[in-house]
């Protein structure tokens, strides 16, 4: 498998693409989101912590996620990680 070099970039699929094979797992603080970049298809966690952002509690919050694979991507910048692709996640607690 060939792997894309690094592009900071976002498209309209990215998001549908990453929650339909997403796992949520729930923390005291947040939730880890574990899935497959829509980009490059490389799997890794993301770690969402409910503190960083605001909202009222229960009601449904955008969350910004980026790849943060661990694979080289040609022209990765020092310090970053991942691909360089970015999209928003929308969280809503169901059931209660």
């Amino acid at each position: 498998m060939t792997q894309l070099p690094y592009r900071e970039v976002t498209a309209a699929a990215y998001a549908a693409a990453y929650t339909a094979g997403l796992r949520l797992t729930g923390t005291p603080d947040g939730a880890v989101l574990s899935g497959a970049c829509p980009r490059c298809a490389c799997p890794f966690d993301f770690t969402y912590v409910r503190r960083a952002y605001r909202h009222r509690p229960g009601a449904p919050v955008t969350v910004p996620v980026l790849c943060v694979c661990d694979t080289p991507h040609t022209g990765r910048p020092p310090g970053e990680e991942g691909c360089g692709a970015y999209w928003n996640v929308l969280l809503e607690r169901t059931g209660r």
